[in-house]
């Protein structure tokens, strides 16, 4: 555990997921457990050199088939050309933009890593990114993101959980209505086997056709 905080204290926290992992924490927890640490092209060779010392390894340069390199930069949207899809809002790892469908978006400065990861799914190319000296968002990015994620997952539980309420609501509905049917149809089922042991003993002990059968059960039901 110590292990993966220091390497995750050297990591850029931009969580921008281009080493194959979701985030920092994910990918210094792979490199604790042996996994390459050559990745994190926006950390680039100082990340590199400090993360050789920690593990006690000499790389001597970065993979840049993980690249490109991510400058020090936030998102900003073209609020005339925003149509509200939320998409970029789903790609962002740390629920740095505001908005709701076929609402206008807009970034939160104080949030945004520059992480990049909300460029590609935007379908109006609304877009751009924006040199800053901010790196508070990035040393923060983590609680955001660890936050993000749960809430994400909780939504998705919520929805897996309303979905099997709805199935379990429908089948429930088929149950009742077969019980209300049951219930409504005893009296005639009970008349139905009343009937039948009443012809089956009126064949069995005297002797009548179909017409004296049928006139002796009107006559019982007029007796009623």
């Amino acid at each position: 555990m110590e292990l993966i905080k220091l390497i995750h204290d050297e990591l850029p926290q931009i969580q921008c997921g281009r080493c194959d992992t979701p985030g920092c924490y994910q990918y210094a927890e792979q490199i604790a457990n042996g996994g390459i640490h050559d990745r994190c092209v926006p950390g680039g060779t100082k990340t590199l050199n400090n993360l050789n010392k920690i593990l006690a390894k000499n790389i001597t340069s970065v993979d840049m088939n993980y690249g490109p390199s991510i400058p020090l930069q936030i998102a900003i949207i073209d609020e005339s050309e925003c149509i509200g899809c939320k998409k970029c809002i789903t790609a962002c790892p740390v629920d740095a933009i505001a908005g709701s469908v076929n609402l206008m978006h807009n970034i939160i400065d104080e949030l945004c890593t520059g992480c990049e990861l909300c460029i590609e799914p935007c379908p109006v190319d609304c877009i751009d990114l924006v040199e800053t000296f901010n790196k508070d968002s990035r040393v923060v990015s983590q609680v955001n993101y660890d936050a993000t994620s749960s809430l994400r997952m909780n939504e998705s539980k919520q929805k897996r959980m309303d979905t099997a309420n709805h199935i379990n609501k429908e089948i429930g509905g088929v149950i009742n209505t077969k019980l209300e049917n049951r219930n409504s149809d005893t009296s005639e089922n009970l008349k139905s086997l009343q009937l039948k042991i009443l012809n089956d003993q009126l064949d069995n002990f005297h002797n009548l056709n179909e017409d004296e059968k049928n006139t002796f059960i009107r006559n019982l039901n007029t007796e009623d």
